[in-house]
């Protein structure tokens, strides 16, 4: 019987949106036919009661702790020693390897999301000659800021690429990059959702016309850089409309202090992060979902083929979707392809204004955004389908 490992840095049932996405693929999969492997402790800072459940597998920590990495890593890059990265690498390759063997492991699937995780796993499969696949969640060589971390990355990426038996990428943006970039075609697997689930949750929110009169924008999930001017922008919007008790809410594992660091202040009701099962009911009171990206990002690469978690949700909640994301990525290019979500693809809050003025005044509108969303929901984030396809192209 065919047996995988799986790297990644965030793995059920921390909350994060690659974690909630590997969660849905391999909910289903055969405990007997693949284990995990993550960075000790790393769920115990980034764990809420409310993520996803924990899978019936074995699960296998690196060593050191994962805070101990980090000052590591920062130090490296602080004093640009390469020879402290490659230690790194090089423990991180011998624990990786202890594990495909203990496990009997056939291949290893490495996640984005980690410096050392995807070359340390593409190492390790290259001395067992078992197969490699790469699955980028996030433009592996581009999320890292410092250039220093960047440059290790890139020193790894085109042979990553290259020589993985599969790659598999959430979104069109990073299939063509990939294609442009290193001639390779990947798997695209758009990040799922259960939708069956969705619909049990959902059942308890109201019917549009018992809705109270506040109106209400609303945004599910995690907060950080490749956010924070896309919601100054929507606030300064909202406030130069001058609508009556028209609030954005924010549910949300930020605190309040962050958020108001960030400039995120203003009409703006701010919720601690809710059950999973929660959710599908919040995003459907909602008279408008905000899906942003930042415009002045420091990396701009990462927001051009960022594929939220969310995505497969917002399509399905039967609500207008409002689109604030640069021209160019992949967020944009799918709502506008499908019309599906009222796309605002400019640093302007003054035409955000009156995409949240037409949203709230057209019915019609609504109506046509809502339904052809559901059905990009049906066709593109279905779990089953996205199950089905990693089956098949991690060779299980």
């Amino acid at each position: 019987m065919k047996k995988i490992a799986l790297v990644s840095t965030a793995l059920p049932p921390s909350q994060s949106g690659q974690s909630t996405v590997l969660f849905h693929l391999l909910k289903n999969l055969d405990p007997r036919k693949y284990c995990l492997i993550t960075q000790k402790n790393v769920h115990l800072y980034s764990i809420k009661p409310r993520g996803s459940s924990q899978l019936p597998v074995n699960y296998h920590f690196f060593q050191p702790d994962y805070q101990v990495i980090r000052v590591f890593t920062h130090t490296a890059s602080m004093v640009q020693s390469t020879a402290l990265l490659n230690l790194i690498l090089k423990i991180r390759i011998h624990q990786i390897k202890k594990v495909l063997q203990e496990e009997h492991c056939d291949a290893i699937v490495a996640c984005t999301g980690d410096l050392f995780d995807p070359p340390a796993a593409f190492l390790a499969s290259r001395d067992f000659g078992i197969p490699f696949i790469l699955y980028t969640f996030d433009y592996y060589s581009c999320q890292w800021t410092n250039p220093f971390l960047r440059s290790f990355a890139r020193r790894f990426e085109p042979d990553l690429v290259r020589d993985a038996t599969k790659v598999i990428v959430p979104n069109e943006c990073m299939h063509e990059e990939y294609l442009k970039q290193y001639g390779i075609v990947a798997t695209i697997i758009h990040n799922p959702f259960d939708l069956g689930d969705y619909e049990k949750q959902a059942q308890n929110v109201s019917e549009p016309n018992n809705r109270p009169i506040e109106k209400t924008i609303v945004y599910t999930g995690t907060i950080y850089d490749a956010h924070y001017d896309a919601f100054r922008n929507l606030i300064t919007a909202m406030q130069s409309l001058g609508i009556q008790n028209l609030k954005i809410h924010l549910y949300t594992p930020q605190s309040q202090r962050n958020l108001t660091e960030n400039n995120i202040i203003g009409p703006v009701v701010v919720h601690e992060a809710q059950p999973v099962t929660a959710i599908p009911a919040i995003q459907r009171s909602a008279d408008i979902l905000f899906l942003p990206l930042s415009f002045r990002s420091q990396f701009p690469e990462v927001i051009k083929t960022s594929a939220p978690g969310k995505i497969g949700e917002y399509l399905a909640s039967k609500r207008p979707i409002l689109v604030h994301a640069p021209k160019d990525s992949f967020v944009s290019w799918y709502f506008r392809k499908y019309h599906c979500g009222l796309v605002v693809d400019q640093d302007n809050p003054q035409l955000l204004a009156q995409a949240i003025a037409r949203l709230i005044e057209d019915t019609q509108l609504q109506q046509t955004l809502s339904e052809n969303a559901y059905s990009r929901a049906i066709e593109d984030f279905d779990i089953h389908n996205a199950q089905k396809k990693f089956k098949t192209t991690v060779g299980l």
